[in-house]
């Protein structure tokens, strides 16, 4: 009995290990990223390669609040609460002016972490650069226009302004089940996979894609190419790195020459994901220029048709959302155990609690990194805040 056994568990052992030899020889590049970057620390951005940097120039440190802006037991609570919670880093701005700072051992002012799907907010931003420069002539413009595989696709129809809101009826494959072309998009030939997908839905419908972003990403990286400003990389430096005073950030390349994963990992450090936030924050506008049109920001903070909490590319935390779901493909939720203390909450959102928040109307930009946990409530950060700076009402 136990040789039978024994045979049989040999024999599921070796269909094991086929099946993976198989997987691995149909994605050869997606399974070597996922040996190399799954699993390991949030701190780690030597893990990513090949990569590509946008040249930062930076300048002035962020100036100091005035003592007391945020009280200390405030900031002391809310460093608490990101700790408990697999925090490594918090930074906490009040009109431009750092008014809390904390870093887990190892990390400092100027060390990177991995964003995740933070980049979407960023390729986002960048196309109110790019409308205004006449690069890219309308959010309405469909993504044929600047992807020629598209063309002459059905799929080219499909609006910048739908993959930037999450609504282009694409179909999303599990990555929770390992479907090939979710596991391309994460981690191998991004661009290939993301062009690959058909339409499932009628554009118009909310359902959280990274597809989404590669092609909005890859139509804007075309156009500068084709307006004579260099890769991607170099007009994000130009038109938004170098004016904040940030210093190199590090883009993940599919592969060599390739394009970046729009969809995630422009890996940069707190305090320069803090002034992106604050750049959100003025409206665009820093230190007199403006970087990226107000009516554009207004544009990607505003509510989409198919999702309140949603904008293009950056989340809104209004109306409350006890449960919010990103696709009807993943199970995951983020709870948010109470309503925002703020109408005007938007935030940047990287997987495993990697957040920007920005509350206009109380001055506030807050960034934290962290390791993921089951445990995250999306109001936490942001409330505790709000009642240290201000005594709310109406709520």
């Amino acid at each position: 009995m136990l040789r039978k056994i024994l045979k049989w568990l040999g024999i599921l052992v070796l269909a094991l290990l086929v099946a993976v030899a198989i997987y691995w020889a149909m994605h050869p590049r997606a399974v070597g990223n996922m040996i190399r970057v799954m699993g390991k620390p949030v701190t780690d951005v030597s893990v990513f390669t090949p990569t590509e940097a946008v040249k930062g120039c930076p300048g002035p440190a962020l100036a100091a609040a005035p003592e007391g802006t945020l009280p200390a037991a405030t900031f002391a609570a809310m460093r608490d609460w990101s700790n408990k919670h697999g925090g490594v880093g918090l930074v906490v701005l009040v009109n431009g002016q750092i008014a809390g700072e904390e870093y887990s051992q190892g990390m400092t002012a100027q060390s990177p972490f991995q964003s995740n799907s933070m980049h979407k907010s960023v390729v986002a931003m960048l196309m109110g650069a790019a409308l205004a420069d006449g690069i890219v002539q309308s959010a309405d413009d469909p993504v044929g226009k600047y992807i020629p595989a598209l063309k002459n696709d059905p799929r080219g129809r499909i609006t910048l302004r739908q993959l930037l809101s999450m609504t282009s009826g694409l179909k999303n494959p599990s990555l929770a089940k390992m479907e090939s072309p979710a596991v391309e998009i994460m981690l191998g030939n991004t661009s290939a996979a993301a062009l690959s997908l058909p339409i499932e839905t009628r554009p118009g419908i909310f359902n959280y894609n990274n597809a989404n972003l590669q092609l909005a990403g890859t139509a804007l990286a075309n156009a500068v190419q084709r307006a004579g400003k260099g890769r991607y990389a170099d007009y994000l430096s130009q038109k938004v790195w170098c004016p904040l005073g940030n210093h190199d950030g590090q883009l993940w390349l599919e592969f060599a020459g390739g394009q970046p994963r729009f969809f995630a990992y422009l890996n940069a450090s707190l305090r320069d994901w803090a002034r992106v936030g604050e750049l959100l924050r003025r409206g665009g506008e820093w230190n007199g220029q403006q970087l990226i049109p107000a009516s554009w920001i207004a544009a990607i903070t505003a509510p989409s048709p198919a999702n309140p909490n949603y904008g293009m590319g950056i989340w809104r935390g209004s109306p409350w959302n006890r449960e919010r779901r990103y696709s009807k493909e993943v199970s995951m939720t983020v709870p948010q155990h109470e309503a925002f203390l703020a109408d005007d909450v938007f935030y940047f959102d990287g997987f495993g609690g990697q957040r920007v928040y920005v509350v206009p109307s109380a001055g506030l930009v807050i960034v934290r990194a962290g390791e993921p946990v089951k445990d995250w409530d999306e109001s936490a950060l942001v409330n505790l805040a709000l009642r240290g700076l201000v005594r709310p009402s109406g709520k």
